[in-house]
């Protein structure tokens, strides 16, 4: 499965050099590549290990996210994020198609659906051996949300989402963009995850580039 959520951010990264579109205002560019460092802190301890003897709170790895606007307002995005710690990494991905709808210069709002997955696997060596326990879990998932200039060079994109696994997942999100030149910008985002009984708030800062 993270092969194929993968795919899409392959053909993103070949294709949308070809996209030509308005740089000078972030709310309508949704031609993009970005990606950076990803930190999470649960409301509890997880085990990091098969045999539990180490567990956790906190999380951090790397997260990826691409969008390409193929046609008028439609827009197909995917995301990967993967958090590791010991033996253990979580990955996300998420697959999805969306229209957004300019409300002016200043605001857009947007809304997806589509595919979004996770997988916990347990990297383990016994006597020289590796050994992998992997559990995944995927859903249905729709989101709303908006952008909105705050200043020239200021971007906030307020969202939330809904993910339909075994146990339902919503998340809460902002991001901020910080126009540094016309193509690149600083991504500042958080996001609040409820997994039901599991909590987790989560803490991107990368760079973002639009084409």
């Amino acid at each position: 499965m993270k092969k194929v959520m993968l795919l899409p951010l392959a053909a993103l990264l070949t294709t949308t050099f070809a996209a030509q579109a308005d740089n000078g205002n972030l709310t309508q560019n949704f031609n993009y590549i970005s990606g950076g460092l990803s930190h999470s802190e649960l409301n509890e301890d997880i085990h990091t290990s098969v045999n539990f003897n180490d567990s956790t709170d906190s999380m951090t790895g790397l997260y990826l996210r691409g969008s390409w606007n193929f046609t008028g307002n439609v827009f197909v995005e995917t995301r990967g994020e993967a958090l590791v710690k010991d033996d253990l990494t979580v990955s996300q991905g998420l697959l999805g198609l969306g229209y957004y709808f300019p409300i002016n210069n200043d605001l857009t709002v947007y809304g997806l659906a589509g595919l979004s997955t996770i997988t916990v696997d347990y990297d383990v060596n016994y006597f020289g051996h590796s050994v992998n326990v992997s559990n995944d879990d995927s859903g249905f998932t729709g989101e709303v949300g908006a952008r909105y200039q705050v200043m020239n060079n200021w971007t906030v994109e307020p969202a939330v989402r809904f993910a339909n696994y075994d146990e339902s997942m919503t998340e809460l999100r902002l991001g901020n963009n910080f126009k540094v030149s016309e193509h690149m910008s600083l991504e500042a985002n958080l996001a609040h995850r409820d997994f039901d009984v599991l909590k987790e708030t989560n803490f991107q800062l990368g760079a973002r580039y639009s084409f």
